[in-house]
């Protein structure tokens, strides 16, 4: 058997909370493995166009693209470990990750592991969502900047949440304006948290941002707006909008249609925490952080000793508030082994992920989706597209099956495909929680199975090699 890769530290994912998390733990003097996914580290925010685009000056480049270059830079010279393309499908003992490396298994054993996965968009779930060309903002956004491809001609974008505004930059930039931006929400739902504003004006100037490049663009925003369904022959033709009310529920008599070949729909994100389940930590409930959060203390470590989070997967937050949590995290993790904690320390990382936890809290609580959103979902709408379940058959199996979604995934197969119920997780949680009058949270959720990232049986082979 191969032997393991040993390490001090081991941060799984290269976002914004596992650079600052490898930084500090490589400043600290720790032996440090950052594992990534993707070929190039820096996550959506800092998402690098790929190796092998041929960039002359990339002074000319937009903003985007630039404005991880510095970290990006220090992360490659602190001597870290950093393993691209690499995905983490398991665990099977404390401190021990198996991990298929571009195709060869290997373990790395760490005395303090880091998990900073990030978040899964939330998708809408309407009649048409299976459609070829619907997809999620992000897909839109990973097209343009990681691939230098349009999703589309005719682009609407829909759904709620600030992260539709950059997208909707992204494409003006990329020379496609989206048709519009419809938005479930209404600024007047937002009037009442403005005092809950005060100390973020960084947030709020960026967002003021997006929103004069979108005027400039000529790219209207419309409130209180859902996507009712799309329709086309074997694609997305027709969008059909409506209006809704404060609960998201469409309003009869609304309807309104806007030709279009793509649609991306997102209700925010939901934290990746196959990842944290799969290492046994305890997770709660939280509708403020996104869903299901692993339980953790005030430096970031879970209910498993020695098992520590960063960043979207505590709970959605946005970028800044990542960078303080994986600072912070791999701070605590260097005082428990005895390493030297650089500045700023921990008691200022507390204070700054307070602080950018609060403009979190307050985001997510604006935009949740609201509970008449599934007013869309009819029962012949597929809700598990990987097993091809549908609505209809989810609620019939809710009354003889109790209120826990494990059973249910049992009845129907939803959260057996290839995406393990990363997509279909939340919205089969609400259907269940919606048909029996119960609270969000208190259906429990989809337990993961390792592996819980698809690996070809030959490919573990590797892990017995010499």
């Amino acid at each position: 058997m191969s032997a393991p890769m040993e390490a001090d530290i081991a941060i799984v994912g290269a976002g914004p909370a596992g650079m600052h998390a490898a930084l500090t733990a490589a400043r600290g003097g720790a032996r440090t493995v950052l594992l990534d996914e993707y070929p190039e580290p820096g996550g959506q925010y800092y998402r690098q166009l790929p190796a092998d685009f041929e960039v002359a000056d990339r002074s000319r480049l937009d903003p985007d693209f630039t404005k991880g270059d510095g970290l990006l830079a220090e992360v490659r010279a602190a001597g870290i470990a950093l393993l691209n393309e690499a995905s983490v499908w398991g665990s099977f003992d404390g401190g021990v990750l198996e991990v298929m490396h571009r195709r060869r298994a290997l373990t790395v054993r760490a005395r303090r592991t880091i998990v900073a996965t990030g978040a899964i968009e939330r998708p809408g779930v309407f009649p048409g969502w299976d459609l070829p060309g619907v997809m999620t903002p992000g897909g839109a956004q990973t097209l343009v900047k990681g691939q230098g491809t349009l999703p589309g001609e005719r682009i609407v974008l829909a759904g709620s949440g600030p992260f539709l505004l950059p997208v909707a930059r992204t494409l003006i930039q990329a020379g496609r304006p989206p048709l519009g931006v419809y938005e479930s929400t209404h600024p007047l739902d937002w009037a009442r948290h403005v005092l809950r504003l005060r100390g973020h004006g960084d947030r709020i100037a960026e967002a003021l941002d997006y929103r004069r490049v979108l005027s400039r663009a000529g790219v209207p925003i419309r409130f209180r707006t859902v996507v009712a369904r799309a329709e086309g022959s074997g694609a997305v033709e027709r969008v059909v909008l409506m209006d809704c009310d404060r609960q998201g529920r469409p309003l009869p008599g609304t309807e309104r249609l806007v030709e279009a070949d793509t649609l991306c729909v997102g209700f925010g994100f939901v934290p990746s925490v196959q990842l944290t389940r799969t290492l046994g930590c305890r997770h709660a409930y939280d509708e403020r952080r996104g869903g299901w959060v692993p339980v953790h203390d005030d430096d970031m470590q879970t209910s498993v000793r020695g098992v520590f989070v960063a960043g979207e997967v505590a709970g959605i937050g946005g970028a800044w508030a990542a960078m303080a949590e994986g600072a912070l995290a791999a701070s605590a993790a260097l005082a428990e082994l005895g390493f030297e904690v650089p500045a700023p320390g921990i008691e200022a990382l507390r204070r700054e992920r307070r602080h950018r936890r609060a403009f979190g809290a307050l985001v997510n609580e604006l935009f949740a989706p609201r509970p008449g959103l599934l007013d869309l979902v009819t029962d012949d709408t597929l809700v598990c597209r990987c097993e091809e379940v549908n609505a209809g058959a989810v609620r019939a199996a809710c009354r003889p099956w109790g209120g826990n979604v494990n059973f249910i995934k049992g009845a129907t197969r939803c959260g057996m495909g290839y995406c393990q119920g990363r997509i279909c997780g939340p919205v089969v949680e609400a259907l269940l929680a919606a048909e029996l009058g119960l609270a969000p949270g208190t259906v429990d959720h989809f337990h993961p199975r390792t592996p819980i990232k698809p690996v070809r049986v030959s490919d573990l082979a590797s892990l017995y090699n010499d």
